[in-house]
C-alpha cells in the first residue's frame, strides 16, 4: 500500500476504487466494498468486458495492508478530452446496443444481463460524440 502513489496522479474517488492516472492508464484500487468479494469483482469485469469492450478492464495486481486487506489493482484505458454524458445520451446509447431500459428506476435489461449506476459520473463522452461506460453495475438475469 505504501506505493499506491507510484500508479500516478491521485484522481477522483469514489465509494469502492480510488484512481490514480498515468499517461493513458487509469488505476483503480478497489476495497471490495460494493462487490463483497475479489470473485464477485472478477464476475462483474468479465462482463464489462464484454458489453463494453472499448472500456475493458486489465487485473494489473493487488495491494492492500499486510494481513488484513487485500485490494485488486484494475487499469482501465483513459478517455481522453472526457465530458460527462447525459442521461438522455446515456439511454440512446444503452438502447443501441440492445438494452430496454426499466421504467421504475435507472436500470437496464437485455435477455442475459442488468445493468445499473449509469449515471453521468460513470459514463463518458468524448470529443466526437461517443459514449464510453467506464463503470456500471452489472448482474446476471
Amino acid at each position: 500500500m505504501d506505493e499506491v502513489f507510484d500508479l500516478g496522479v491521485p484522481g477522483p474517488s469514489g465509494n469502492e476504487n480510488d484512481t490514480y492516472v498515468s499517461n493513458d492508464i487509469v488505476y483503480k484500487v478497489n476495497n471490495l466494498l460494493n462487490s463483497g468479494s475479489l470473485l464477485k469483482l472478477l464476475d462483474k469485469i468479465s462482463w464489462h468486458n464484454i458489453l463494453f469492450y472499448d472500456t475493458f478492464y486489465t487485473l494489473y495486481g493487488f495491494t492492500g495492508f499486510d494481513g488484513r486487506t487485500i485490494m485488486p489493482i484494475l487499469q482501465q484505458r483513459l478517455v481522453k478530452d472526457a465530458t460527462l454524458a447525459m442521461p438522455i445520451e446515456i439511454d440512446t446509447y444503452m438502447a443501441a446496443i440492445g438494452f430496454t431500459k426499466l421504467n421504475y428506476e435507472v436500470r437496464y435489461v437485455n435477455a442475459d444481463f442488468e445493468v445499473w449506476d449509469l449515471v453521468p459520473r460513470n459514463v463518458l463522452k468524448d470529443k466526437e460524440g461517443d459514449v464510453f461506460v467506464i463503470d456500471a453495475e452489472i448482474k446476471l438475469r
